[in-house]
């Protein structure tokens, strides 16, 4: 048998014309070859990792970005090396990549060994080890540089924007005075030639108004600030401010809810722009029919729609609408014009309440805009106000206390004096409890039943002392008025880190 072999390997060259020479130039490595080579030249970080951090290994990239020679690494886990204000939702993110199977994009801060920051996006992957998803990889690319070109962008878009403002006001005012002939008389020819000064001025408003909201909202700095709101009226409140226009131009605006009364946890400021957004778009390109402002409760969201019967949108087009400073089929010549940053505002906004929206349209025909906003409970919206403001006291290493102020058997109290009326009590409520806080980073919250009050840098002690005073307000409030029933309030105070170190833990110390 040894014979066999040795004689046909002799034989091999006598057969060689019979392979490709592309097979003979290319051989196929393997795939574990591909991978190491990969992780060990690769400008990215890599790390395998397990779902509670502990480094198994890294690539050299990782090494030398982070400082560390050699095996130092060894002693650290992952979360030695994430910035403190990442590590919380880091965990959470390993934890459901790992329950799930699915990938997880995500952008975090790496402290190198000096501990200067540095800005990372990329994948965390599970990786199958034995048929079983067991640990994970972590593939990162350095993006700080990448950030502060953003942001220096974002920076010098908001300056100019600021400053374009003051003069912009002067100027327009000017031309108010000339146009009402507080200078002397003006004849037709010259109002209208300052009535289109004036729209242009206007116009020129709105550009830099938009582009601040986009600059702030790229920057991060619009934050949320829900309450709940009855969105039907606030659809009622933007909707009359259109009413004039609609009517000279001959189009039927007009509003449609299943309900006259949907509760919902929203920044009304922020909804009110989205609307707004919205209703003009559709004003824009609608010269005939009308303009629909629908209103439907689901069960986990509420869907708000804005339809028209305007000249639509290409399909083509459809997908680019949400792009910055795009206006797709825009007509060359007069006519109102816009920045192409509406829809882009309004997608943010969207996201920002954790909604969706999308666009439907035939052209020719008519452009429907379908907003689908989240319904909060109670234990989601003060979780969103208590994470930010847990954050914000890790960073510090400061102390946060919150009291709640609950009405003790709501329900019976509600079925004796009315929704409206309870509901009108409780915003006065909350009203009363700001003004009396002595701190700007202090604040009061409401939802349907209760109050949390937010108190950053204050210890538990300090708290109670806080606590006492707001109670006394908040009963000289509900005694001045004699129509209000007798209301029994339940406090109750918890502290972070002393009464808990999670979200969740200082979650179910208010609801104990």
């Amino acid at each position: 048998m040894k014979k066999a072999v040795k004689r046909n390997s002799r034989n091999l060259p006598k057969k060689k014309k019979a392979v490709t020479s592309a097979a003979v130039a290319a051989p196929k490595v393997p795939a574990s070859e591909k991978s190491r080579s990969l992780f060990e030249h690769t400008h990215d970080l890599v790390q395998i990792f397990t779902p509670e951090g502990q480094l198994l290994e890294v690539n050299p990239s990782w090494k030398r970005i982070l400082g560390y020679l050699g095996d130092d690494y060894r002693h650290l886990t992952l979360f030695n090396v994430i910035h403190p204000k990442d590590k919380e939702e880091c965990g959470r993110a390993f934890e459901a990549v790992l329950k799930t199977g699915n990938d997880r994009k995500m952008l975090l801060t790496f402290l190198n060994k000096r501990g200067k920051e540095l800005v990372a996006e990329g994948i965390v992957s599970p990786v199958i080890c034995q048929g079983r998803r067991r640990v994970l990889r972590g593939v990162f690319r350095d993006v700080t540089q990448k950030r502060r070109y953003e942001n220096l962008k974002d920076d010098f878009v908001s300056t100019i924007s600021h400053e374009l403002r003051t003069p912009l006001t002067v100027v327009r005012e000017g031309i108010s005075q000339l146009q009402d002939g507080l200078f002397g008389a003006v004849n037709q020819d010259q109002k209208t030639l300052l009535s289109v000064v004036l729209q242009n001025a206007d116009r020129l408003g709105h550009i830099i108004g938009d582009l601040l909201n986009v600059s702030e909202l790229e920057a991060g700095q619009m934050r949320v600030h829900r309450s709940l709101f009855n969105i039907v009226d606030i659809v009622k409140g933007v909707t009359g401010d259109f009413s004039v226009l609609a009517k000279q131009r001959n189009l039927d605006l007009r509003i449609l809810s299943q309900k006259e009364r949907i509760d919902l946890y929203v920044d009304r400021n922020m909804i009110v722009h989205l609307l707004t957004h919205l209703i003009t778009n559709a004003m824009k390109f609608t010269t005939k029919g009308h303009i629909e402002i629908s209103l439907t409760e689901k069960d986990d969201f509420v869907e708000c729609k804005v339809a028209d019967t305007g000249r639509g949108i290409s399909a083509g087009d459809i997908s680019k609408v949400f792009e910055k400073f795009r206006q797709v089929e825009r007509e060359v010549g007069p006519g109102e014009k816009g920045t192409g940053l509406g829809l882009s505002i309004s997608k943010k906004l969207v996201e920002l309440h954790h909604g969706r929206i999308h666009i439907s349209s035939v052209s020719g025909q008519g452009t429907t805009v379908t907003v689908l906003l989240p319904k909060y409970t109670r234990r989601e919206l003060f979780k969103e106000y208590i994470a930010e403001a847990m954050s914000r006291s890790f960073e510090e290493g400061n102390a946060l206390s919150i009291i709640i102020f609950d009405i003790v058997d709501f329900d019976t109290l509600q079925n004796r004096v009315g929704a409206k009326r309870l509901a009108e009590i409780v915003s006065a409520m909350e009203k009363v409890i700001n003004h009396a806080l002595r701190r700007t980073a202090d604040i009061a919250i409401k939802d349907g039943k209760a109050i949390l009050v937010l108190l950053p840098d204050t210890k538990k002690e300090h708290a109670h002392i806080v606590l006492g005073r707001l109670y006394q307000v908040l009963e000289d409030c509900l005694a001045k008025n004699k129509k209000t029933p007798k209301i029994e309030i339940h406090s109750s105070v918890a502290c972070f880190p002393e009464d808990a170190e999670t979200l969740e833990q200082i979650l179910d110390k208010i609801y104990d």
